[in-house]
């Protein structure tokens, strides 16, 4: 995993957090951050472990990609 890819995004995801005027906006922002940081933390931990930990997904199924 890109270490430096997740931190950046946790960054991007606490600027937009910031300019959210919705509240539900700016909680979904700083959760979707917090996700990120952990996956920048785990990648960090993850390359002295020989097997991978799960990780949850960090968009929620409510939250997908429309076609």
């Amino acid at each position: 995993m890109d270490a430096a890819y997740f931190t950046r995004r946790a960054s991007e995801e606490r600027a937009a957090a910031r300019r959210a005027h919705d509240p539900r906006s700016r909680q979904t922002h700083l959760d979707l951050a917090e996700r990120y940081a952990a996956a920048a933390q785990s990648g960090a931990s993850d390359a002295a472990d020989t097997e991978p930990q799960a990780m949850a997904p960090l968009l929620q199924p409510e939250f997908r990609i429309l076609p």
